[in-house]
């Protein structure tokens, strides 16, 4: 028996040793650079990659397995373009372990990691497939399935710890000089991070691990540049779908984009659930201060915090849930040296929120938005809230927003409410009983506040980029139908269409108030957000039809008004209207980009009395008359239009009469200063403008051709009983309101009135006369050395001229103290 025994142990010990051998010389002899290939193969079978390895592989035995391997790549599925690369990477295997069925890693080293992570246009991103099982495994679980079967088969490249036969211990991960791009289809966004550098602790698949990071954030879409860094408690859970990271505390500092970031902080925890694509978010705190510039806006000392107890989301399912939830933000637009600051506030609470395809439920959501410079502010303030049925079909009980601004001289507010529904299947927003209160006080209105109502329905189709608009207008004094169109997207384009009985905006025109005797300074008004749309650039159509419409002294009967804003260009295609007892037909256009303009009118057959008084005009004109306007100016201030007008101008006046002086009774006072010329009491004949004095006529007309500002009378002719006069030379001065006409006066003895028949010896020569001076208080001076009366040329000789020292203005006018005597002006007029 012992011969037996020890014969075994001998042949035991042999065997062990000629294993020992055998294995010794095998691994001795072993070259893993003969397997490559097959690795290729392999990964490429199961994942549809190409896995390139070029640098040679190395193995190491004692005292523990060690793998090298160097220049290893790989791409995109079934895509030559690449997905990660490694310039080198080691990892040492523990022995013993293995026995147990442990897989240990003692020490992975990583050096010259890249990856090139790509989100697609439909939001996939390129390593999904890597995180999931294979389609015969999925196919065999439900939408809903959120734990795989045990016998499923998983092909991911993450180890399955439920079904391996080991478990993988790996005792820590540092990873140097990586690099991490990220391109993003949607959003044309371009990132990467360079100079990465990763350490984490035990990683055990189903165990919590630290992992702490830094690098640097850079970026070309948009221009970034910016230190990161973080740490966080990971834990990756494959089998399960499950990847989190907890506690994580992520810092950022330097430019993202438009954005200057002094400092920003990250703090919470997510979880990505892959195979439901779930992502959850648990107490997020973000904070950031920092400054935004861009082309469009620029905004200092910004400061934004955000926080949720609780965020959940799923990637292409309308799921969403949120927990007290809060963002606000705050900052300062860039002011002039010496104003007040101005503060941007905006502000968004939303305390309860559940969105999923069954239902909609959740407490009131609020938001604000507040602008604040000095005395001048804009708000916005909105709230939502009763939320009933599905996603597809949703009501929303109340949907409330008030728009308020004020500053030195106005204050207005809208109020807006109305319910609202959701149709998810065509894309629709309804608000079917819309109600939109208008407030604007201001002082200089009468009365004072302005106040409408609109009551309509607005039906937003999202799909086709459109919003209609139908209501009722009313005012004071106004009763309007309106429809309206926006096409919005690549082009926007208003199409409004307007129908009235009564139209009025006198009740929203400020009153003129009398000029104070020291000028006000005008403040400066600060750009609030309405003033950052460019409404000149919105595409517009308006069509106007009402029965009757009042502006200013103006009243339009049977207004019919085509209107067009395109490409910054608004042009009047057509006005059509009964005015002042005629008809008035205009067309006009002014471009905003080349800050000119033109215009075409022609009022027929109408009643001059009241139109000069809508004009305001200082010698109002009566009778029946026709008006043609053609004129073009440009400039970017009132004076610059003024003084760039060219064009023409044509009056044509019948059975009227010119108010404000008085012919007759001028030419009368000028020969009762001729014949009391030789007695030494002579008064001068005096002109005033006064609205009780006037002179007939039979037929009025006048010809203006404007050249920058300046109009040249080219035609001007007076018929009246007893006398015709005409101007020999004219002009008027848009510019700086003055005027000067040269007057010849005819009197015709043969129609003279009965009551003038003593003037009569005035009709062998011509009377001339100069009409002169400003705009609103022109002076008429005689020009006495052109009469050739013989009784006159008396008087010159026995000294008129000398007598003649009262000088002429309109009633009412200041006294000039350089205003000339009629005789010193007579006199200059002699010697020249």
């Amino acid at each position: 028996m012992k011969k037996w025994f020890k014969r075994g142990l001998f042949a035991l010990v042999v065997f062990v040793i000629v294993a020992l051998v055998g294995a010794a010389v095998f691994l001795l002899t072993f070259d893993p650079n003969a397997y490559k290939n097959k690795v290729e193969q392999l990964v490429f079978d199961r994942y549809q990659r190409q896995l390139s390895i070029d640098g040679d592989i190395e193995l190491s035995l004692f005292p523990r397995i060690g793998l090298a391997v160097e220049q290893v790549s790989l791409t995109d599925k079934q895509s030559d373009e690449p997905f990660a690369a490694v310039d080198h990477a080691r990892f040492a295997v523990a022995v013993w372990p293995l026995l147990w069925n442990r897989l240990v890693v003692d020490h992975v080293a990583v050096s010259g990691l890249k990856m090139w992570l790509h989100r697609d246009a439909q939001g996939e991103f390129n390593f999904m497939d890597l995180l999931q099982r294979g389609p015969n495994e999925v196919a065999q679980h439900t939408s809903r399935s959120f734990f795989p079967t045990a016998q499923a088969q998983s092909t991911s490249m993450v180890p399955d710890a439920s079904q391996a036969e080991f478990q993988i211990d790996i005792a820590g991960l540092e990873l140097k000089n990586g690099e991490i791009h990220f391109t993003d289809e949607p959003s044309a966004t371009q990132l990467r991070v360079v100079d990465l550098e990763l350490n984490t602790g035990r990683m055990t698949f189903g165990q919590p691990f630290d992992v702490i990071f830094k690098g640097a954030l850079q970026g070309e879409s948009p221009i970034t540049d910016a230190t990161l860094e973080g740490q966080a408690v990971v834990q990756l859970e494959p089998h399960l779908y499950r990847y989190s990271a907890q506690r994580m505390n992520l810092a950022l500092s330097g430019h993202l984009g438009a954005y200057e970031a002094s400092a920003a902080t990250l703090r919470g925890g997510v979880e990505l659930l892959t195979h439901t694509k779930d992502i959850r978010v648990r107490n997020l705190e973000l904070s950031t201060q920092g400054k935004w510039r861009s082309d469009t806006l620029a905004l200092d000392k910004v400061n934004m915090t955000m926080s949720a107890a609780q965020l959940n989301a799923k990637h292409h399912l309308p799921f969403l849930t949120t927990q007290k939830l809060q963002w606000r933000l705050q900052g300062l637009l860039p002011v002039e040296r010496g104003q007040s600051e101005h503060k941007v506030e905006l502000a968004l609470d939303v305390p309860k929120f559940v969105m999923e395809p069954e239902q909609v439920q959740g407490e009131p959501i609020g938001f604000s938005f507040k602008q604040t410079q000095g005395s001048q502010m804009f708000g916005v303030t909105a709230r939502a809230k009763d939320y009933r049925g599905a996603l597809a079909q949703l009501h929303v009980g109340q949907v409330h927003m008030d728009v308020a601004g004020k500053n030195a001289q106005q204050a207005y507010k809208l109020g807006v409410s109305s319910p609202a529904q959701w149709e998810q299947t065509e894309q629709r927003l309804v608000f079917p009983k819309l109600m939109v209160n208008t407030l604007l006080d201001n002082e200089a209105l009468n009365p004072n506040p302005a106040q409408a109502l609109f009551s309509g329905e607005v039906d937003w189709l999202f799909a086709q980029q459109q919003a209609h608009v139908v209501g009722e207008w009313q005012s004071a004094n106004t009763q309007a139908q309106l429809q309206a169109q926006l096409q919005y997207g690549e082009q926007e384009r208003l199409q409004l269409n307007v129908q009235a009985p009564q139209i009025d905006l006198n009740p929203w025109r400020a009153q003129a108030k009398p000029a104070p005797d020291t000028p006000a300074v005008k403040p400066v008004l600060a750009k609030m957000l309405p003033d950052y749309f460019d409404w000149r650039a919105l595409a517009t159509e308006l069509t106007l039809q009402a029965e009757q419409l009042h502006y200013k002294n103006y009243i339009l009967q049977g207004l019919q008004l085509q209107a067009e804003q395109k490409n910054r260009e608004i042009t009047i295609a057509k006005l059509s209207a009964q005015a002042w007892s005629g008809q008035l037909d205009m067309k006009a256009n002014w471009s905003h980009q080349k800050q000119s303009g033109k215009m075409e009118a022609h009022l027929k057959q109408i009643d001059m009395m009241p139109f000069s008084q809508s004009i305001g005009a200082q010698m109002a004109l009566s009778g029946t008359g026709d008006i043609k306007l053609a004129l073009a100016t440009h400039g970017k201030t009132r004076l610059a239009r003024l003084a760039n007008m060219t064009g023409s101008s044509q009056v044509h006046v019948k059975n009227g009469s010119a108010f404000g002086w008085d012919f007759w009774q001028y030419l009368q006072e000028a020969n009762e200063a001729v014949r009391n010329v030789f007695s030494g009491q002579v008064q001068s004949p005096a002109i005033q403008l006064n609205p009780q004095l006037s002179t007939p006529f039979t037929v009025f007309s006048y010809d203006v051709k404007w050249q920058q500002g300046q109009g040249q009378i080219t035609q001007l002719q007076w018929q009246s009983p007893g006398v015709n006069a005409q101007v020999e030379r004219g002009y008027v001065d848009s510019v700086n309101q003055q005027m000067d006409m040269d007057w010849r006066f005819d009197v015709k003895r043969k129609t003279l009135p009965d009551v003038y028949q003593h003037l009569g010896a005035y009709s062998v020569h011509p009377i001339y006369a100069r009409l002169s001076g400003s705009w609103l208080s022109p002076q008429l001076r005689l020009q006495w050395q052109e009469l050739k009366h013989p009784e006159v040329q008396q008087a010159i000789d026995q000294g008129l001229l000398n007598l003649l020292d009262q000088p002429i203005q309109s009633e009412g006018a200041v006294p000039d103290t350089a205003t000339k005597t009629l005789g010193t002006t007579i006199k200059d007029l002699l010697k020249k």
